[in-house]
């Protein structure tokens, strides 16, 4: 029986036995059904079986057996096959596999309903067209396949390239593999700069904590996320939410790590300012009364499992009120900051100065080794205070009453340690003003607050 004829009539046959080399060698074939196993396969082989029913001219043959078989350029059900086996995700050589198979189980059914013998010139002839058809259909799945690749690349490049985030890859040593455009722009660097290139290599400040979030990655086999900083040259400090996922082989081990890193700054910008604004006295700076009341609930506690002491330093403007009266509010607003510079000179970087509200300020002395340098920056707070101040079109001389009360000395809780400060403050009021007085338990029960009579010096400017 001639093969073009042996095709069509075996079809199924051909077909079948196809189908189960598939299920048996074909790893990528895994949970395919039947029809999509054999989607392509009936139309290439009838369209051999009608090749090989046509006259071949000797032009025809020559070519063919070169590979160059012509083409109007129309997809065939080979070139098909070969761009879906992509999309299936298969692989090149599995993909080929298929037509080497496929070969096999025609030549092996057609020799064996022949009783063993393939000796006419025809039948050799037919053997030879069969697999020059298939050789020709593996090209054309073959260029199917990489032209699909091709365009998934570009596909793939084109909306990586085109997405806001840093998107990149590494292998399992930690080394870049893959960097988008975002990210090659962010470190002013081309890929064959970055490529094999690990963290430490490009010289971040962070490399150790990324590095380490990779190989976290590939031990846990989960998603890891984090913030990090990036300042680029000369540039400002940016802020990225950093996604890094495992990518897995069938397998079921990690082959490799994809990361995607969003730009948060605008974000975090946002939430620094509303923690600014819930933390910080807009007029003055300082820490107001929930950031202080927070810190010194720490300070305290610390204070008293460690024994080291802390003061803290209650101070009131003497007179502010008149001021306020006197001169305006924007005088008083004026006075109220330069209070708090004058303040916040005072004091070391590790103390806090706040403001409560009002013309009333707070400092904290913390881990105190020397009794007496509570003294020297009260003294030297007071002291500051009454030098003038210059509230534009007049220069004004006042004073601040301070309070100081000691944990654990006074005692070991924070809201206590406040009263016990105020009391203190306002007997400086009660015994003339400008003055410092450190707290006694005879503040608390016989201080008093009374009203003052104007005493403020000024002078017009």
């Amino acid at each position: 029986m001639r093969l073009d004829k042996f095709i069509l009539k075996n079809l199924e046959g051909i077909l079948q036995e196809w189908e189960d080399f598939a299920v048996d060698y074909l790893s990528d074939a895994d949970g395919m059904n039947k029809h999509q196993l054999r989607d392509h396969l009936r139309d290439m082989l009838i369209t051999i079986a009608a090749d090989l029913a046509r006259p071949q001219s000797a032009k025809d043959q020559s070519q063919k057996a070169k590979g160059q078989q012509a083409s109007d350029g129309s997809d065939t059900a080979a070139t098909t096959h070969g761009s879906e086996r992509l999309a299936a995700g298969f692989s090149l050589n599995s993909t080929v596999s298929e037509f080497r198979a496929l070969r096999a189980s025609v030549t092996r059914l057609w020799i064996k309903k022949n009783a063993m013998q393939v000796n006419s010139e025809t039948d050799l002839g037919d053997l030879v067209r069969f697999n020059e058809a298939i050789d020709q259909a593996i090209t054309e799945s073959v260029v199917g396949y990489s032209t699909e690749k091709e365009y998934d690349s570009r596909m793939y490049e084109t909306i990586l390239t085109s997405c806001p985030d840093l998107i990149f890859s590494f292998n399992l040593q930690g080394r870049f593999v893959y960097a988008n455009k975002q990210l090659k722009d962010l470190f002013g660097l081309r890929m064959e700069q970055m490529a094999g290139k690990n963290y430490y290599d490009l010289n971040l400040p962070i490399a150790a904590e990324l590095q380490g979030q990779i190989e976290q990655v590939i031990r846990s086999k989960e998603s890891v996320s984090r913030e990090a900083p990036y300042t680029p040259n000369a540039g400002k400090m940016l802020w990225h939410d950093y996604v890094f996922t495992p990518v897995f082989n069938k397998a079921g081990d990690v082959e490799s790590v994809v990361c995607i890193g969003h730009d948060v700054t605008d974000r975090r910008a946002s939430e620094h300012k509303n923690w600014t604004k819930a933390n910080y006295d807009d007029l003055t700076g300082l820490p107001n009364r929930s950031f202080f009341t927070n810190r010194l609930e720490e300070y305290v506690k610390h204070s008293h499992r460690s024994g080291a002491s802390i003061a803290l330093l209650f101070i009131d403007l003497d007179y502010f009120k008149e001021i306020n009266d006197r001169f305006g509010h924007e005088a008083g607003d004026s006075l109220l900051k330069q209070t708090a510079a004058r303040i916040q000179s005072c004091v070391r970087e590790s103390d806090t100065a706040a403001r409560l509200g009002g013309d009333e300020f707070i400092v904290i002395l913390k881990n105190l080794q020397n009794p007496g340098h509570v003294d020297i920056v009260a003294e030297k707070i007071r002291q500051r205070l009454v030098e003038p101040f210059d509230l534009g079109n007049h220069t004004i001389q006042i004073s601040a009453s301070i309070g100081v009360s000691l944990s654990p000395q006074d005692t070991t809780f924070a809201n206590e340690l406040i009263n016990h400060a105020d009391s203190a403050m306002y007997a400086s009021k009660n015994k003339g003003r400008n003055q410092v007085t450190f707290y006694t338990r005879s503040d608390t029960s016989n201080g008093l607050r009374v009203d003052h009579s104007v005493a403020v010096k000024t002078n017009a400017t």
